[in-house]
């Protein structure tokens, strides 16, 4: 856990306060649920617990974690339905585990240690690479902790740290495990391949009318049409009450001068400096530009600066240091300026295409603010109309009632499929624009009188499924054309088969794949030299052939589906070229830290079911339902 604290103050910290866990479930009362009990444990392993209190802020998280990834609406129901409750029971156990043995085995850190590992933590250091004991106070804090309960969660990880590295600290990963997996990895192979593409094969019987229809009854699957829904529907979009809103001119004015930024270009250049740390030698490449010498040349020859290094690029006075930024706008086009101090050293500057920025007029933008503030006035009236629409829904009116009464736009959507198509698979005309409208329709039933929702694209919607059309095979008259396509497909990768195991046989004799090739059938090539996983992933072999090359000795043949999946090939082993360990270093390396490290996870597997043996683990699943359904109670 700290370990993550130490490495960014933005990573996951295991929050263990209960006011922290108190706000986060503010709404649900959680203040009351442990007040006969404050102390509940619902995970016990020996003489470790965890408390209710530990095990909801460890869950809450959790939730955290994952609202970060697929949103806000993401809750404690969802949680519990993805198994995260006993995700975090089970790490809780495992925690617990390994405390007990940290007690049994008597591990600790002193305080000396403690304060070292957070000096020496990067999380706590400022931008001088020193320890900073304000921001050590400020990133503990936005993380739950103060300093004694910091120390505290320090001082456990830190001896479980300690029993981790007495168990897998020896760890070693044996040379001819190494070397094998090396050896599997790197070995190179050459192969010559003959191509066999199925839309080349003719030898196949045409289907005919009864083999079309038993086709299609035997692959329904493939010629399903989806469910389809009739919906009735009603937007409210502010786009839509632009024609009969207003604009004042003063409005207009208002808006720009709010927005003065968004229609000012503020001046800028392009910007090159040679930097070094002292005057003198500042004072000496000064003198060399001034005696013609070249700026880039001079940048490497007295800086050892190159071009990229010398170029800044284009840059705004406030993207410069303060002791630099008035000198170098005061610099005219394609100036070189004297040599100037900053935190960094001396700088001589030179500017280039300088742009002195601007402002567009009112008149300019006029038409675009007059179209924004009409949308955010109407955006306000559409808040209102959508209250309208809510009481006539109430009172019991139609989709096309309301739309009637209050002018609102609203159609019937014939037949639509979840993605938005209609029967012929092209995107439904008309379709309301809210993205969220079709998995709404494909949410309501028939009969229900639905309810107006807001978009994100700053609208409303109402949706109401007037029929379902279940999902059906369609009648061959409509997929007559596809069967087709599907059974010669079918056909042709069969043809192309039998002959790619015809000439895999004559090419078994000795016969060259060259001689065995056909004009305008089969293609023959020598493929580059390749490593098993790249094998895998050519388009003339792929995975299965892959695996039969290479178990082959020199001068086999195989044959198989390519990758593509749009021919046959039959391919021959020309050359094997062993791997040397000592080519490659770095991998080899690589291939060490793997070994090890699975078998270092192993090894840990292995001794949590042996602390599982020696204590014993009690779930207390009573005071965990009771946790939720209190929280249920009171969300």
């Amino acid at each position: 856990m700290l370990n993550a604290l130490r490495e960014s103050s933005g990573s996951w910290v295991v929050k263990i306060f209960l006011g922290l866990l108190v706000l986060s479930f503010a709404a649900w009362g959680i203040g009351d649920i442990f007040r006969l009990q404050p102390d509940a444990a619902v995970v016990t392993v020996g003489d470790t617990k965890v408390t209710g209190y530990e095990f909801l802020n460890d869950f809450n998280r959790q939730v955290r974690r994952m609202q970060r990834s697929l949103g806000p609406t993401f809750d404690t129901q969802q949680a519990r339905q993805l198994g995260m409750v006993d995700q975090v029971i089970q790490q809780s156990v495992t925690r617990a585990l390994y405390d007990q043995e940290v007690a049994a085995l008597e591990l600790t850190m002193s305080d000396s240690d403690i304060a070292a590992w957070i000096r020496q933590s990067s999380t706590f250091k400022n931008s001088f690479g020193r320890f900073d004991k304000l921001r050590f106070e400020q990133v503990i804090a936005q993380n739950g902790f103060n300093e004694q309960s910091y120390i505290a969660a320090s001082r456990r990880d830190l001896s479980r740290e300690q029993l981790f590295s007495s168990i897998t600290g020896g760890t070693r990963a044996p040379d001819p495990v190494i070397k094998a997996f090396f050896q599997y990895q790197q070995e190179i192979r050459l192969f010559e391949v003959l191509s066999l593409p199925y839309d080349k094969v003719t030898d196949f019987t045409a289907p005919n009318e009864a083999d079309l229809n038993a086709y299609h009854e035997a692959h329904k699957d493939q010629f399903m049409a989806p469910e389809y829904r009739a919906v009735s529907y009603l937007t409210l979009q502010p786009e839509h009450l632009l024609d009969e809103t207003l604009a004042t001119e003063q409005e207009v004015t208002d808006a720009y001068e709010a927005r003065l930024n968004e229609f000012t270009t503020p001046p800028s250049r392009e910007v090159e400096q040679i930097v070094v740390g002292e005057e003198a030698a500042a004072r000496k490449i000064a003198g060399r530009l001034k005696d013609g010498g070249g700026f880039y040349a001079v940048a490497q020859e007295l800086a050892d600066m190159d071009k990229a290094t010398v170029q800044l690029g284009r840059m705004l006075k406030t993207d410069l240091p303060d002791e630099t930024a008035d000198h170098v706008f005061a610099l005219s086009d394609g100036q070189i300026g004297e040599p100037v101090e900053s935190g960094l050293g001396w700088h001589i500057f030179r500017v280039q295409n300088i742009n002195e920025g601007g402002r567009k007029p009112l008149a300019e933008v006029r038409a675009r603010l007059v179209r924004d503030v009409k949308l955010e006035k109407a955006a306000e009236a559409i808040f209102e109309l959508a209250n309208k629409v809510e009481d006539e829904l109430a009172g019991g009116s139609s989709i096309r009632e309301i739309a009637e009464a209050l002018n609102l736009n609203h159609g019937v959507i014939a037949a639509v499929d979840s993605r938005g198509r209609g029967r012929d698979d092209q995107p439904v005309a008309g379709l309301p624009k809210a993205p969220e409208f079709v998995g709404e329709a494909f949410t309501v039933q028939p009969g229900d009188e639905g309810q107006l929702k807001e978009s994100r694209n700053g609208g409303y919607f109402l949706a109401q499924v007037d029929k379902i059309f279940e999902t059906a095979l369609k009648p061959i008259g409509e997929v007559r054309d596809e069967v087709r396509k599907a059974v010669v497909a079918e056909r042709r990768a069969k043809a192309g088969a039998a002959q790619a195991g015809k000439i895999a046989v004559e090419a078994r004799t000795g016969k060259p794949l060259t001689e065995l090739t056909r004009a305008g059938f089969s293609t023959f090539a020598t493929l580059r030299p390749m490593t098993r996983q790249q094998a895998s992933g050519d388009s003339n072999l792929g995975g299965e052939l892959a695996t039969k090359l290479f178990g082959l000795g020199k001068g086999g043949v195989v044959e198989g589906p390519a990758l593509n999946g749009n021919g046959h090939s039959v391919v021959r082993l020309v050359s094997i070229t062993r791997a040397d360990p000592k080519s490659d270093e770095k991998t080899l390396k690589r291939l060490d830290q793997y070994v090890r490290s699975s078998m270092t996870d192993d090894i840990m597997a292995q001794y949590r079911a042996a602390l599982r043996q020696k204590y014993n683990v009690e779930i207390n699943d009573r005071i965990i339902d009771a946790l939720f359904d209190e929280l249920n109670v009171r969300g």
